[in-house]
């Protein structure tokens, strides 16, 4: 039995466009990643100096997911997170263009 609200669940991309010849921030470009998998990944909590907890979270996409690290998502939920490293993509060796792509997440709180 398959847990439900993991399985094809849709993140909504948002990529830095860069600035303009003012040196201002430019509105990002905004795009959804379809049919996801979302999977808790663990947190930690720093009270060194202040109270922050890094949670992670790890999506499974198709193998042609347009992530990049630079960008930032949005899950089903309303949270927002940062793209942790570079998207890993596997491809099949059995299938032709089938595969998986894994993006990591995190989000800092506090």
């Amino acid at each position: 039995m398959t847990p439900e609200g993991l399985i094809g669940q849709r993140i909504t991309v948002s990529r830095p466009s860069g600035t303009d010849r003012y040196g201002d921030s430019l509105p990002p470009t905004v795009h959804v990643v379809e049919d996801c998998v979302l999977a808790p990944a663990g947190s930690s909590e720093d009270t060194d100096r202040a109270d922050q907890v890094t949670a992670r979270m790890r999506v499974y996409a198709g193998l042609n997911a347009d992530v990049l690290a630079t960008d930032r998502v949005v899950l089903p939920d309303g949270t927002r997170w940062a793209v942790s490293g570079e998207p890993q993509c596997y491809r099949s060796p059995f299938v032709e263009d089938a595969g998986v792509c894994v993006i990591n997440l995190e989000r800092v709180t506090g």
